[in-house]
């Protein structure tokens, strides 16, 4: 049976508010519904996945203490969600009790302040998001970018999944929708993966690792499933 998106008792705009302090939880809200916003607080970067597949959402809000002391596996969990939708993190300026951001991603623009990301936010038309099972495995690579005559990229994969993975990378030729090959070193098949750049993110993004996510287009089977046999002892059980 198919069912339909939940939609929010409101007609305001909805973000996704990942906090775990009520005092700061309740910081957020308020300042968000003085600007015509609601909001749905989670206090775990995991439960992302299961509200961005029933839910719509204009984007996500993240407090700063939540992603500092996340794992790596909870950040390769959502990675996808994050590129998905607006996102940015939020800190409280421990002086002032003003609240300060900063883009989580520059796919929606480079807000400088609340109230320009809510802005795009507002602009933006909600959708449901339906994450990868990404785990994180670090695998060497040799990438190749098709129809150029170059040495291939020494890089390594920071997470991985059955349709793709992010691969680190500070190549400034690098863009969406261009078609690469992806050597793993160790793989039994040496055949070259074929893969398209999905997202960039440049070097010099603030806090944030550098590289492409791209989607397999042609693996073959065996690569599938020595894959697949690597990246199932790192899932959550």
């Amino acid at each position: 049976m198919t069912t339909s998106p939940e939609q929010p008792p409101t007609c305001a705009p909805v973000l996704i508010l990942v906090a775990r302090s009520e005092t700061r939880i309740n910081t957020y809200r308020e300042a968000l519904e003085l600007r015509g916003f609601a909001c749905h607080p989670v206090t775990e970067l995991r439960e992302l996945p299961a509200c961005t597949c029933r839910q719509l959402f204009h984007g996500i809000l993240l407090d700063m203490p939540i992603i500092t002391k996340a794992s790596p596996g909870d950040k390769a969990l959502v990675a996808d969600i994050l590129q998905a939708l607006p996102s940015a993190y939020l800190n409280i300026a421990p002086a002032t009790d003003t609240i300060k951001l900063l883009p989580a991603n520059q796919l929606y623009g480079t807000a400088r302040s609340l109230n320009e990301f809510l802005t795009a936010c507002g602009q933006f038309t909600p959708r449901l998001v339906r994450p990868n099972d990404r785990v994180p495995l670090h695998l060497n690579a040799l990438v190749s970018h098709q129809g150029r005559d170059q040495e291939p990229e020494q890089t390594v994969s920071l997470n991985l999944s059955r349709q793709g993975c992010f691969l680190f990378s500070t190549c400034t030729e690098n863009q969406t929708g261009q078609e690469i090959s992806i050597r793993f070193i160790g793989m039994d098949d040496p055949t070259p993966i074929i893969a398209i750049i999905r997202w960039v993110r440049p070097w010099g993004s603030v806090n944030q690792m550098p590289g492409i996510g791209v989607t397999f287009e042609r693996i073959s089977e065996s690569q599938s499933r020595q894959l697949e046999e690597l990246m199932t002892p790192l899932r959550p059980r």
